[in-house]
């Protein structure tokens, strides 16, 4: 049960003692490859990044071997960095770095290392996990998969990918991006991703913040400034109607005293004093029957306002709820006046 375990700990230990020769020889390579780092860091960090997997502190090493083989690339480097991305769990990574091994080996003449790399290839091929790139036609599409750009040939291929959650991402111009995240198993895992036909990007006047709302309509009055209105205007009706009552009071006592008087209208024939007098009093009688018609007009009025009065609203409000909508205007006529509301009631 444990001897493919058992087996894997003892091809690392072989390993570790076959790349040990690696370390005396990665300088030269890379001055033979002829690359332009610093090699005094990049032999640093190889020493440092080979001390650490003896250590067995692989995620501390693949750094430092990666940053080594970046600076002076060496066969010899890239060997020890894909035995360390192997050792992580970086399947697809260390088998992709152990082929381009291979290849240098079988240039270089260089038969254990090739053999080297061609066992381990051998070994990891079985294990690959890989993700297939499924995509309906879209013009100009571009699909990256965590942030690396995928050729349009690699799509509906099986592509050896490192296991664990991996981001798929779509674009093109015009378009609107598409994205998904797959998680990938650890061993022999092969996971179809389907792109679906990019959507078309909203234009400029679809992706436009919408219009604020309009201010709503500022308030044409309320319950309670009809109600006061009511009260003044009828106020004011008793008023005026108590002025007309004085009048027509003295309207009648002053063309009753005009024909009682026999020096003024005798046997009913007045005289011009007396017309004077009759004249007189059917002003104050007109005046009188004005001031109780618009007093009483302005009670009527006031009534009604303070009856219809309601709550806070307004205008628009009161008209769609078809609440009373009035206002008071005066009357005018040739036998007298008033006031009157005009209005929805």
């Amino acid at each position: 049960m444990h001897a493919p375990r058992a087996l894997r700990r003892a091809r690392l230990a072989l390993a570790s003692v076959v790349l040990a020769s690696a370390a005396l020889l990665a300088p030269g390579v890379a001055a033979a490859q002829g690359a332009g780092g610093d090699p005094t860091l990049a032999q640093t960090l190889f020493e440092e990044g080979r001390r650490l997997m003896e250590a067995k502190s692989y995620a501390e090493a693949c750094p430092k071997l990666a940053e080594s083989q970046r600076l002076r690339p060496g066969t010899g480097t890239l060997l020890n960095l894909a035995l360390c991305n192997e050792a992580i769990g970086k399947t697809a990574t260390a088998w992709g770095q152990f082929k381009e091994a291979l290849f240098a080996s079988k240039k270089e003449g260089n038969a254990a290392r090739e053999a080297f790399a061609q066992e381990h290839i051998s070994a990891l091929e079985p294990r690959l996990s890989k993700i297939q790139l499924n995509a309906e036609s879209t013009p100009g599409l571009l699909i990256r998969v965590d942030g690396n750009d995928i050729p349009a040939a690699a799509l509906g291929t099986p592509i050896p990918i490192d296991p664990g959650t991996h981001e798929v991402e779509a674009t093109a111009q015009g378009y609107s991006v598409w994205s998904t995240s797959v998680q990938v198993g650890d061993s022999a895992d092969l996971k179809t991703i389907a792109i679906p036909k990019l959507q078309p990007a909203p234009t400029p006047a679809e992706t436009a913040a919408p219009p604020a709302p309009a201010a709503p309509a500022p308030s044409t009055g309320s319950g309670e400034g009809l109600r006061t209105a009511g009260f003044v205007i009828g106020g004011a009706g008793v008023a005026v109607l108590g002025i007309g009552a004085v009048f027509g009071v003295l309207a009648a006592g002053q063309a009753s005293d005009a024909e009682r008087d026999q020096a003024l209208c005798p046997n009913k024939q007045c005289t011009p004093q007396g017309r004077e007098e009759i004249e007189a009093a059917e002003t104050k009688a007109l005046l009188s029957t004005i001031g109780v018609g618009v007093g009483i007009a302005a009670l009527g009025a006031g009534a009604i306002l303070v009856l219809t009065s309601g709550p806070a609203r307004t205008e628009g409000a009161r008209a769609a709820s078809g609440q009373v909508q009035a206002r008071v205007v005066p009357l005018l006529g040739p036998d007298g006046g008033g006031v009157g509301v005009l209005g929805r009631f």
